[in-house]
């Protein structure tokens, strides 16, 4: 019982729940005037197009990709200023574009290197977003904080998923209810699998691009069937 009377004078003498905002993780909320703040885990990049668009006659354009983001957390998220690192064959980094938009839980939302290519609608534009081709890769999304949200990819090894061959391109997917699965692991990955997909993959492409862009931007990743979906562990 004495190990615990410190602690109860110490609450007894600072009742103000306000008193002890600075002893938190201290996070902010959009009403401040700044991106929301993360929790580590929350908010998970998603997809990855990192091999380009096809259209339907077959012209590749290397540069039109896009990183899909998804709020798997319990409250909505502003992410203006927060952060995209890329380690690999190439370290730089981006940051996300001031905006009023708010991702809600459990929604897919993504951004765009542009939207004169195949994906006309993207949530932000990063115009000089880019994607090694085949290169080791590793995207980090960090807060307005600067803290770690979310590592995808490996800065060691090729794309784990995803690619051109010559006829079509396919988005890099995360398995979306894999247990314990982590960004930087292989096995949380697969290419999109147009399918066993129950909804074309035209909500955010134009019709040219369909049959030869297989993604899925700004909404659920296609199922994956190659049974990792109830892999992982506690840590």
């Amino acid at each position: 019982m004495r190990f615990f009377l410190p602690l109860l004078a110490l609450v007894a003498c600072n009742p103000d729940p306000t008193d002890q905002i600075d002893q938190g993780v201290g996070y902010r909320t959009p009403q401040e005037g700044a991106g929301t703040s993360g929790e580590r885990g929350n908010v998970a990049i998603s997809e990855i197009l990192w091999s380009g668009s096809v259209r339907s006659d077959g012209t590749w354009d290397p540069t039109d990709i896009f990183i899909e983001i998804r709020n798997q957390g319990s409250l909505p998220v502003n992410l203006s200023g927060w952060r995209i690192d890329l380690e690999g064959v190439y370290e730089t980094g981006w940051r996300i574009p001031d905006s009023d938009l708010v991702l809600e839980t459990g929604e897919h939302r993504f951004i765009a290197a542009k939207d004169t290519g195949c994906f006309p609608n993207p949530d932000w534009i990063i115009p000089d977003l880019f994607a090694p081709l085949n290169d080791p890769m590793r995207y980090t999304l960090k807060d307005a904080d600067e803290r770690l949200i979310e590592p995808a990819g490996s800065k060691t090894q090729p794309p784990f998923a995803g690619g051109y061959d010559l006829v079509r391109s396919r988005s890099m997917e995360r398995i979306e209810l894999m247990f314990g699965g982590r960004g930087s692991e292989p096995q949380s990955w697969h290419y999109y699998n147009e399918q066993v997909e129950d909804i074309p993959n035209n909500v955010e492409m134009l019709e040219d691009c369909r049959e030869r862009t297989l993604a899925s931007p700004g909404r659920a990743n296609s199922k994956d069937y190659s049974g990792a979906l109830s892999a992982g562990g506690f840590e």
